[in-house]
């Protein structure tokens, strides 16, 4: 219905209290309800009532049944069945739980007897079970100490072939030491040049210096391949697209992907390749000018360069230290020895080997000690297996693996310097070393009078002093030297060299130094047009 005040239909549910009329329509289906469950209730009560009424009417007009009636025997007959039935199962149920009891008393007795028999069987077999227990111990060591006596002993023939690889290929690439000089000293070859040591760099040619590095770098990473170690500093070798050697940093070493050439376009990187995001740029083992020339046009590659020689002499002398081979103290002259500490590796190391040093590296035969060890002797630690010696560390093998314990006792028992350091002390160094400029000699065309001597002194004497009389006609104004602080630079004409031949250098008194052309036409350099340096004193 709808209210009289707000006009609108009442809802129950969605619409709230506005006025009194709203709340007498929702008391109204409450009302109704009740009212409802009134009438029901007085229906029931209505029922109840008529329904004792009938029974008590019924009891009255019904009196007792009569015993001798038929259907009263029909009904003592039918419950004398169901009890006997009922007795039947009750009976049926005795006999089973009986039958179930004697089968459980069955199963115990026989339980009884087989926990009877065991514990004789038990006490028959702890009595020698002592002996047979300290027997089965004594064989399972036994067995033990056979396979590790056969593995030492397989391990120390695989060090040995490793030791004999690296000698071969030493010896093939070459590598040997000749004494020269008063008192005797050692120069080391590869391949048939001279091993350039990190203080000699200044005054080594560029093409020997890259042709040592090569072979250097080539024979240590096959030293490296054939005892399975992986070196500090990762070396790269000349492959496809890849013409000269290079090394990484010891922190960028095996941590990166596909590397370009230095100089070439890099490679596209792969954006899904995380791990890789970061490329490292390699250190050139090369050289395409002199040192000198490069400090000066090139710092940046010429500082690289130097880091790049020093981490292949880190890694020689990291490799020689955990092959047992001492290289001296952590000091700049130790690093610098390439050829000694290579030929200390590679040659020394398995050639002056005794033979109470041979026996020793043999592991002893477990028939030789038939008494038990002691129980605070560790036989994984033998004097043979913690002394290192050539091939027996490595990366390659679980047997005395660089990266175990001992491997790694071992690597903290040598301290190793810092690569910046040396760096520095081997720049400095060179630095120290570097030629002061020097003496240059002149074609005969530039003493004529129109030269300006700008750059230079002249220094001179009486005309033809001392000169030999086949360059007598070529000087015009006696004896001079000229000392220029210009750079000697190539790349001249040759023509010039042949048509104008050279002044011989003059003395502090003004007199020649009497060397034929001839001479002077062999003392000079290819690719010089004239120019000469001269050694200084």
């Amino acid at each position: 219905m709808n209210c009289d005040i707000c006009q609108r239909v009442h809802h129950p549910k969605r619409l709230p209290f506005f006025c009194a009329v709203d709340a007498r329509n929702e008391l109204y289906e409450g009302r109704i309800a009740n009212a409802r469950i009134l009438m029901e209730a007085e229906e029931l009560e209505s029922r109840v009532t008529k329904l004792l009424s009938d029974s008590e009417v019924n009891t009255d007009n019904n009196p007792t049944p009569n015993r001798s009636s038929r259907e009263y025997i029909e009904n003592c007959a039918s419950e004398e069945q169901k009890a006997k039935e009922r007795t039947a199962q009750i009976i049926a149920s005795a006999d089973r739980l009986r039958d179930e009891v004697a089968a459980a008393r069955k199963a115990i007795e026989e339980r009884k007897a087989n926990i009877a028999q065991k514990k004789a069987d038990i006490a028959a077999a702890s009595q020698g079970a002592t002996a047979r227990r300290a027997r089965e111990v004594e064989e399972a060591k036994k067995a033990i100490k056979m396979t590790k006596y056969s593995w030492d002993r397989e391990y120390d023939a695989m060090t040995q072939y490793r030791a004999a690889l690296c000698m071969e290929v030493a010896k093939l690439y070459r590598l040997q030491r000749v004494r020269r000089g008063k008192p005797v000293g050692f120069e080391y070859k590869i391949g048939g040049i001279d091993i350039v040591d990190l203080h000699n760099l200044n005054s080594a040619q560029p093409e020997l210096i890259s042709a040592s590095l090569a072979h250097i770098t080539h024979l240590l990473w096959l030293t490296s391949h054939y005892l399975s170690i992986r070196l500090p500093a990762e070396i790269t070798l000349p492959h496809n697209d890849y013409p000269r050697p290079t090394i990484f940093s010891l922190q960028s070493s095996y941590h990166h992907g596909d590397v370009a050439f230095p100089g070439t376009s890099l490679l596209p990187p792969d954006p899904r390749d995380r791990q890789f995001a970061h490329v490292p740029h390699p250190r050139p083992l090369f050289l395409d000018k002199p040192l000198s020339t490069l400090s000066k046009e090139d710092p940046t590659a010429y500082t690289a360069f130097l880091e790049a020689v020093c981490l292949l002499s880190y890694d020689i002398v990291w490799l020689c230290r955990t092959q047992g081979v001492p290289v001296g103290d952590n000091n700049l002259e130790d690093f610098s020895c390439l050829g000694r500490n290579l030929y200390s590796l590679l040659i020394n190391s398995s050639l002056f080997r005794t033979p109470q040093q041979i026996a020793a590296d043999v592991p002893p035969s477990p028939q030789a000690n038939t008494s038990s060890p002691s129980p605070n002797t560790n036989t994984s630690d033998n004097g043979w297996k913690a002394a290192p010696r050539m091939g027996l560390y490595s990366h390659g093998t679980s047997h005395t693996f660089l990266g175990s314990a001992p491997g790694q006792d071992l690597t903290r028992s040598f301290k190793m310097p810092n690569i910046t350091k040396i760096v520095d002390k081997l720049k400095a160094k060179l630095a120290r070393d570097a030629p002061a400029p020097e003496w240059e000699l002149l074609e005969d065309d530039a003493w004529t009078p129109d030269d300006a001597l700008d750059d230079g002194v002249i220094v001179g004497g009486k005309q033809g002093a001392g000169l030999h009389a086949a360059h007598a006609g070529h000087h015009r104004f006696g004896v001079e030297s000229y000392m220029s602080v210009n750079t000697v630079k190539s790349g001249s004409s040759g023509d010039r060299e042949q048509q104008n031949p050279r002044v011989p250098y003059a003395n502090g008194n003004g007199a020649g130094a009497g060397v034929a052309g001839s001479d002077r036409d062999r003392e000079k350099e290819r690719g010089t047009s004239g120019w000469t340096k001269i050694k200084p004193r």
